[in-house]
C-alpha cells in the first residue's frame, strides 16, 4: 500500500469509528500528539541506539468514566545508520483503563494490537529498493492525564509498539514518549 493510500484509508477509518461511537450515544473524543521515538537496530559498526520525532492521531469512545476504546494512526519517524534509513507508521486499536488520582489528574493504562508497516530504505549505492514489511503486534502504553476544561484533557504518555525485525536490522519495538498529546472530547 502506497503512502497516499495508506493515509487515506487512515483518515477514513478514523471518521468511520468516530461516527459509529456518536451514533451510539457514546462520548466520543479526538486527539493528536507529537512525541520522541526512540529505538535501538544493528548496523554493520554494531548496535545503534536512534531517535526520531513521531507524531499521532487518536479517535475513541469513552465507555463509561474508567474504561475507553480508542483508534490511533501512528507515525514513528525515521532512523538512520550509515547505509540505510528505517521509518515505521502503523494504526492500531486500544482499550484504555484510567484511574483517577485526584481532581483533575489521573493515571491510565493501554493496551491494543497495531499494525505496523516497517521500511529500510538503503542509502548508499544508485539503486535503492526499500525492503518492507508488516507486522500486527501488541502496542502497551500508560500515562498521566489532566483535565484542563471540561472537554480538554492534556496527556503525558509512554507507549511501544511492536514492529517487524524481517524488514532488515531492525529491533522488534519502538518506544514513544508524548508530552504533548491533546484530546478534546465531544
Amino acid at each position: 500500500m502506497g503512502k497516499a493510500q495508506f493515509r487515506l484509508a487512515s483518515i477514513v477509518f478514523f471518521c468511520l469509528f468516530n461516527q459509529a461511537t456518536f451514533g451510539a450515544g457514546l462520548t466520543s473524543f479526538v486527539g493528536v500528539g507529537v512525541g520522541n521515538t526512540y529505538t535501538s537496530f544493528d548496523s554493520p559498526s554494531g548496535q545503534v541506539n536512534s531517535s526520531s520525532t513521531g507524531y499521532h492521531f487518536i479517535a475513541g469512545s469513552q465507555i463509561n468514566p474508567m474504561f475507553a476504546v480508542e483508534a490511533e494512526y501512528v507515525d514513528l519517524g525515521e532512523y538512520s545508520a550509515a547505509t540505510y534509513t528505517v521509518g515505521a507508521k502503523g494504526l492500531g486499536i486500544s482499550g484504555l483503563l484510567t484511574l483517577p488520582v485526584s481532581g483533575m489528574f489521573s493515571v491510565y493504562g493501554k493496551a491494543g494490537l497495531t499494525r505496523l508497516e516497517t521500511t529500510v530504505t538503503q542509502t548508499t549505492g544508485t539503486v535503492s529498493t526499500p525492503l518492507s514489511d508488516t507486522v500486527v503486534g501488541i502496542s502497551l502504553g500508560y500515562g498521566i492525564q489532566a483535565d484542563v476544561a471540561p472537554n480538554v484533557s492534556l496527556f503525558l504518555c509512554w507507549d511501544r509498539y511492536k514492529s517487524s525485525a524481517l524488514a532488515g536490522p531492525f529491533t522488534d519495538r519502538i518506544n514513544m514518549n508524548s508530552s504533548g498529546l491533546l484530546v478534546y472530547r465531544f
